[in-house]
């Protein structure tokens, strides 16, 4: 088989891993699939009749469309969180420089640990690659969860573990000094005769760096021993081994792809009912209308008859709700490590409850700790040093905020009622403190939220009613004309 063939649980979920690619790069790689966007059959059919002229169909409904950040900023607050906590760290003296230079592109162990846990929440697996520099320096390179595409696990000394790694790389094709063009190669880590190999592939499978095996070497550069292992670890969300692990924020980022669907319905809804569409009926072969608008008349004839399609129904109002519900889901599945609960409880009660939320947080960064204290090991064997010597532990007790439950309660019926802004609810839930804002920014803040989650801000009660509690047009079968369908 080629060097490009993958593990079948990388096939499996490949598909997960784009998806938080693209939630954590955003709306607009959100917007470049059109499988984010399911083309509705109207658009598929006027497609079919002119593709090129009724394109804009398709263009007009994805625009409108709004994907919210939520997995973006859920991250940031868990990373908030995580930035905390200061790993305590022991090396024997010649691997010290690691604390302060210990990657691929000069950063320290402690911005290392960041970056792990980072890719750890948000993708669920991290690979690391434990290495030495040409001047015999150990330093260590994480790749993207998607271009580790291949791993093997076999019998080693009665015991299983890894034989045979594979990774995607992108090295720059150096023909144009300000081209940005890279070319693909793979990288391979295998075990041959009880010692690791390493050795770099073309895509059409030429060797670029020729087979050679990895361990410590004497004065004359031959080796003297080799690994008996690859330097290779898989750092997931659970546990470190090859298998794997659950993404964290999956569920987050499914529903706010849920979410953008829906809103292009819901905003296209808006768009096309705040601008009714007149008919005619019955014109003789005479009649000819070739305007309208305010300043037009119509003459129809005898037997002429008009009006205007309007929109009734509900329609409108479902599909804000189920965006409503995708919004909680979402808020629901990163309260993992955040306190939410409205509910009358004592301080110790609430903490305990407290750090079983951060368990997802928690689990990470033991994992994480733990692989790069094994990753930190595999430095020491290579170069010579006692194991025993490394050691890389995070206490991972995260600063819980004071937040008072009937407090946090009240703010929460007043986000409801658009009279507090949900900025400053989540401010509160994640630091225990009120902003301190006049009044004229608070109320900007209400009238943005509202107005980008498609609530009437004519009416008094800002929920779809007036003053009687009575429907407004456009939630009922009551006919909309005018242009406050939002």
């Amino acid at each position: 088989m080629p060097v490009q063939s993958t593990n079948p649980d990388y096939d499996v979920h490949i598909a997960e891993w784009r998806m938080m690619d693209d939630a954590l790069e955003g709306e607009c790689a959100i917007k470049r699939s059109p499988a984010n966007l399911p083309k509705p059959s109207g658009m598929v059919e006027a497609e079919k009749l002119d593709a090129a002229g009724n394109r804009y169909l398709y263009e007009n409904y994805t625009d409108r469309a709004q994907y919210e950040h939520w997995v973006r900023d859920s991250l940031r607050s868990m990373m908030g969180l995580v930035s905390r906590l200061i790993p305590e760290i022991k090396l024997p003296s010649g691997l010290k420089g690691l604390e302060d230079n210990a990657t691929s592109d000069g950063f320290g162990l402690k911005q290392l640990f960041f970056r792990m846990v980072r890719q750890a929440i948000s993708h669920g697996r991290v690979p690391l690659v434990v290495n030495i520099d040409e001047t015999g320096e150990p330093y260590f390179s994480t790749y993207a969860t998607r271009n580790a595409i291949n791993w093997k696990v076999g019998s080693m000394g009665g015991r299983q573990d890894l034989i045979l790694v594979v990774f995607m790389e992108f090295r720059d094709s150096k023909e144009d000094e300000y081209d940005h063009e890279c070319k693909l190669v793979y990288r391979v880590f295998k075990m041959i005769d009880g010692v690791c190999h390493s050795e770099v592939l073309g895509e059409d499978g030429a060797v670029l760096e020729e087979l050679k095996p990895l361990g410590t070497t004497g004065a004359d550069n031959r080796l003297v021993k080799g690994l008996p292992y690859l330097p290779v670890i898989y750092c997931g969300s659970t546990d470190n081994s090859p298998d794997v692990d659950e993404v964290p924020l999956l569920t987050m980022a499914r529903a706010a792809l849920k979410s953008y669907q829906l809103s292009a319905d819901y905003f296209t809804a808006l768009h096309q009912t705040s601008h009714p569409q007149p008919w005619v009926a019955g014109l003789d072969d005479k009649v000819e209308l070739s305007v309208t608008g305010p300043s037009a008349a119509w003459d129809l004839g005898p037997n002429g008859s008009c009006g205007y399609l309007e929109f009734q129904g509900a329609g409108i109002e479902a599909v804000r709700t189920a965006m409503e519900d995708q919004k909680n889901a979402a808020l629901e599945a990163g309260a993992k490590v955040m306190d939410v609960s409205g509910d009358a409880e004592s301080g110790e009660a609430r903490k305990t409850r407290q750090n079983d939320q951060h368990a997802t947080l928690h689990s990470i960064v033991v994992t994480v700790a733990e692989a790069l204290e094994q990753g930190l090991r595999y430095a020491a064997e290579w170069k010579g040093y006692d194991p025993k010597q490394v050691t890389f532990t995070v206490n991972p007790e995260f600063i819980i905020p004071d937040v008072d439950a009937q407090v946090l309660a009240e703010l929460q019926k007043a986000v409801m009622a658009g009279t507090v802004s949900a900025d400053t609810y989540w401010m509160y839930l994640t630091t225990g403190k009120l902003p301190e804002r006049p009044y004229e920014e608070e109320a900007t803040l209400i009238s943005d939220e509202r107005e980008s989650a498609g609530i009437n801000l004519d009416n008094e009660n800002g929920d779809g009613t007036g003053e009687s509690g009575r429907t407004a047009p456009g939630a009922d079968d009551a006919p909309l004309g005018d242009d406050r369908a939002a």
